[in-house]
């Protein structure tokens, strides 16, 4: 079948029973709601304590759902209606501190381009190896978690639930893929109920939460020149100079210009609109979203007076169609159709990135934006940040993201009551095009004052104006193909209860990637699968469950395609036991714990071991290239989970989990385990092994027993800690370099032990050994000095170098996160906040924003406790030099600083029209609400936001919406 007429099959089919059931549920009288189950979905927004696994529901499974108090696996789970609270146009920002066992970074909040990254338990694979979950929406691949994803485009509003899965028996059943844990998406469905209309829309505005603080013109000539006498170098400003510069007075030949003011807005305008309609009956259920977001960026609108230029702006616009019908008695159908369709704009680049790197690169005195004979001020170093984007053209990208799926399920009770057979095709699809427009522009440097008019004269051109030329350009593309089938069983005999699941499936995936101006292709990822779970309980007191996939990849040689990753698990609800059971403050109590294999695939290889590392490569003049792996394998790991379940005094809410992990087949590069007389390019070997140990909590408090009052508290507290043991590393000097036993990720750094003082300068012109620095570092008093640790066998050496890093400060993701929910209604109000605390992680203040003056760039205001003869005793920062300082802007453990932060992530007020109000107007609920997201960061760095110290700022957001159901 091509592709084409699938969609449009699926769309058509979609469409028409959508419509139907619009219509014929709008002619239902009211009161046939009262004949069917209301679903739970449905409900409006209130107070409620977040998902408990002690509570009797049906909770989301791989493939599945099970009743929660049956559950054996460690899942963490959030409802779409409890992350609705942030705005944030990219649903991973949504989940800080939402789900026990993830961490969620994210460099910086660019509309269309700000992605967050995901990891389960910390990083369990090292050098290149990918630590991502995978993604699975609706039973089928997400397409991962960065830009253009299927999941990065869902909206809160359209998801039910997000689950993550988190040992061995939840995830073994998919495979080489498993490892590294399951974030599984579950859109909402149509419930049993007359057409319900809900329509929302949001409105606000952004700012950045922290912008670099650079030094004016005239602080920032006062301290060049210093750094030019303490190079022994006569200084480049005059007092008069620095008097201009202060001034203002001439900004012509003493300008100052900060930069960041002249290209970025104070406020931008963010809006959204949702329309959602849901309803069913026995025989036809759906849900129908359709979602516009704006948001723009926080640059000025030079396109409003420039052609040459564009405005920056982000929107798009989200549609989603879940039909359900039970064609016959014994047969249902199924059909998901979603996707979005985005626009994004912006001057000079695809992205910020280059602008934003400008920004904290440029003195404010380098020159003026504009000459006085109109031309564009600039220089050989340094491009005009404003001429940028004002005349170099501008990127307009148009993409388009498609989620389709058509299930079919024939009950079998015919066979046996409880069996059913079910098949299920899936296409998902990205594709992102625009076009560039491009031009060069010319700029001016100001060489000096014509004597006799006063006027500036000007060097030669710098650059050439071109007039506009456009190009059309496919910069990514993903598509996702996916068949499979299922058989199911689900049955409770007396005290005894099955469950069961056997499952075939195939996925080819094609990824294609713009590099530069130049299309990159690579052939078809696909994998073949079978899977099979089954859980038995008895008397739901005591249960047993085991699961396995046997999975097989294009990646990998023929006869070591195909892997077996098994898991088990068991559970006893010890409340059901008689010496429990008539107990009043104990009202469930769970113990479980699960073993097992699962694997990871997603292994990046390098350029230079090639797609597939098991054949042999030659270079283009016939010499061998990199040596195969014939033996190249997936990851494997090891998960022993153990976890409790309770609820107490029938308020309390607690989820306990300690888990173990051992991964081995890491792929190394053979340093310490080949010699190199082999004489050969050696290739990476399945070789590297880790252990990740932690745990996890959380407790949840729902209280208020009064129609007026009802508050609830929720928290998560989750530690992991990762290792390497080992990695195939070379003989290391310094102990302190050894890999194995270490932090997996763990920063080597200089150790930094002071300033250097005059006395031990003089005394280095004699014995340099005495107070060591680096080889090509020409110290002098106010430089910083460095532990020496490193030479044969452990003793110093009189030297500093790489030989005397030693592990300082923590891997790049924090080691302890703890998440807090919390909420309130008083009659009709209600507030929802969430914080989130992370400590056990560091930050390095590197880059022309913290080091001064290096390649020509700037200085910031860190630079203001700058050594100096009179305050040696209480410096913050290393004596200032003009030229590249070899020297003080080493890796070393100066610049490390504590990342430590809590942060109001998101709040939210609102307020519900009493119902005798709303009824009058004939509407069921409304509800005027306020939001924030990222409103206040307490934290250990002074100088940003410590999870994004460079480039595109953190956004503050605050909004004001409105909510009517009819």
């Amino acid at each position: 079948m091509k592709l084409k007429y699938y969609y449009k099959g699926i769309f058509l089919i979609s469409i028409l029973l959508t419509g139907f059931s619009l219509i014929s549920q709008a002619q239902k009288n009211e009161t046939r709601d009262s004949i069917f189950k209301r679903d739970s979905l449905l409900k409006a927004d209130g107070m409620k304590l977040p998902f408990s696994l002690s509570q009797k529901k049906e909770v989301n499974i791989a493939f599945g759902t099970l009743p929660s108090n049956l559950v054996t696996s460690s899942i963490s789970t959030v409802s779409g209606d409890e992350i609705k609270q942030n705005f944030n146009t990219n649903l991973g920002s949504s989940l800080y501190g939402r789900l026990t066992g993830l961490t969620v970074s994210q460099p910086n909040s660019e509309p269309g381009a700000a992605t967050a990254g995901f990891t389960m338990r910390g990083r369990n694979t090292f050098g290149d190896g990918d630590n991502s979950p995978l993604i699975i929406i609706d039973g089928f691949i997400g397409g991962g978690s960065g830009l253009g994803s299927v999941f990065s485009q869902l909206l809160p509003e359209e998801i039910e639930t997000i689950t993550l899965l988190k040992d061995a028996s939840a995830t073994a059943i998919y495979g080489a893929r498993g490892a590294n844990g399951v974030l599984l998406v579950t859109t909402k469905k149509g419930g049993y109920n007359s057409l319900k209309v809900d329509f929302s829309t949001r409105q606000g505005f952004q700012y950045a939460a922290n912008l670099p603080q650079f030094l004016n013109a005239g602080d920032y000539a006062t301290l060049f020149n210093e750094g030019l006498q303490n190079d022994g170098q006569p200084v480049r400003y005059s007092q008069a100079d620095i008097d201009a510069y202060r001034s203002g007075s001439d900004p012509i030949f003493h300008p100052n210009v900060n930069w960041y003011d002249e290209v970025l807005r104070d406020v931008v305008p963010v809006s959204s609109y949702n329309l959602n309609f849901n309803g069913g009956d026995s025989t036809v259920r759906y849900f129908v979203m359709l979602n516009a977001l704006g948001n723009q960026g926080l640059y000025k609108n030079f396109g409003d007076d420039f052609e040459e230029s564009s405005n920056s702006t982000y929107n798009r616009y989200n549609f989603r169609s879940n039909v359900d019908i039970n064609l016959s008695k014994n047969l249902s159908a199924s059909f998901k159709l979603a996707g979005s369709l985005e626009q994004k704009d912006n001057p000079f680049g695809y992205t910020t990135e280059g602008q934003f790197n400008l920004l904290a690169s440029l003195p404010p005195n380098a020159f003026p934006v504009r000459n006085p004979n109109g031309t564009y001020g600039g220089s050989n170093i340094f491009a005009n940040p404003v001429a940028n984007l004002e005349s170099t053209g501008f990127y307009s990208s148009n993409s388009r993201t498609l989620q389709t799926a058509l299930r079919l399920t024939q009950k079998l009770d015919f066979i046996t009551k409880g069996l059913n057979v079910s098949g299920v095709v899936s296409i998902n699809n990205y594709f992102i095009a625009g076009t560039q427009k491009t031009k060069g522009y010319g700029r001016f440097a100001i060489t000096g004052k014509d004597a006799v008019s006063g006027n500036p004269t000007y060097a030669p051109i710098i650059g050439q104006t071109t007039t506009l030329s456009a190009a059309e350009i496919t910069r990514d593309q993903y598509r996702n193909y996916e068949i499979q089938g299922s058989l199911n069983y689900d049955r409770k005999f007396g005290k005894h209860y099955l469950n069961g699941l056997a499952m075939i499936s195939t996925d080819n995936s094609i990824l294609s990637r713009l590099s530069g101006d130049v299309g990159s292709g690579t052939d078809p990822y696909k994998h073949n699968s079978l899977a099979g779970r089954l859980t038995y309980a008895y008397n739901q007191t005591y249960i047993a469950e085991f699961s396995a996939g046997y999975m097989g990849s294009e990646r990998f040689a023929e006869d070591r395609r195909y892997g077996f990753f098994p898991a088990g698990s068991l559970g006893w609800v010890i409340s059901n036991e008689s010496f429990l059971s008539k107990n009043s403050n104990i009202n469930f109590l769970k113990l479980r714990a699960s073993y097992g294999l699962t694997g990871n695939d997603n292994i990046y290889l390098g350029s230079s071991n090639g797609r597939y590392p098991f054949f042999q490569n030659y270079n283009f003049d016939g010499s061998e290239g990199v040596l195969a792996n014939p033996f190249f394998t997936w990851e494997k790991e090891n998960t022993l989970n153990l976890g409790l379940d309770a609820k107490l005094f029938k308020i309390l809410d607690l989820n306990f989990d300690i888990y173990n992990r051992k991964r081995r087949d890491i792929l190394v590069s053979p340093t310490g385990t080949v010699p190199v007389i082999i004489g050969a390019t050696l290739p990476l070997l399945n070789q590297g092994k880790t252990t990740s140990k932690g745990f996890e909590t959380s407790l949840g408090l729902n209280g208020g027993k009064t129609k007026k009052l009802n508050y609830f508290v929720s928290t998560n507290f989750s530690y992991f800690k990762n290792t390497i043991d080992f990695d195939a590393q070379g003989i290391q000097l310094n102990d302190g370099l050894v890999n194995a036993g270490a932090l997996n990720g763990q920063p080597r750094r200089l150790k930094a032990i002071g300033f250097f003082t005059q006395d031990e300068i003089n005394q280095r012109a004699t014995n340099p050994s005495l107070f060591p620095a680096p080889i090509d570092g020409n110290v002098r008093a106010g430089d910083l000095k460095y532990q020496d640790v490193g030479g044969p066998n452990g003793i110093p050496d009189g030297i500093i170098d790489d030989n005397d890093l030693i592990a300082i400060g923590d891997p790049g993701i924090p080691r302890i996160t703890v998440g807090l929910t919390t909420g309130l209604s008083f009659k009709n109000f209600d507030l929802n906040m969430v914080f989130q605390a992370v400590t056990n992680n560091s930050v390095y203040l590197g880059g022309s924003t913290f080091q001064a003056f290096q390649n020509n760039g700037q200085v910031s205001t860190i630079a203001i406790g700058r050594w100096t003869p009179e305050n040696a005793e209480t410096a913050t920062y290393p004596r200032l030099s003009a030229s590249n300082n070899l020297n003080n802007f080493r890796n070393s453990s100066f610049w490390n600083r504590d990342g430590s932060f809590i942060k109001l992530r998101s709040a939210e007020l609102g307020y519900s029209l009493p119902s005798k109000i709303s009824n009058s107007v004939r509407v069921n609920n409304a509800r005027l609400f306020v939001q924030g997201t990222n409103i206040f960061s307490l934290d250990k760095v002074e100088y940003g936001d410590s999870e994004a110290l460079t480039g595109y700022p953190v956004l503050k957001t605050f909004i004001v919406g409105a909510r009517i159901g009819f």
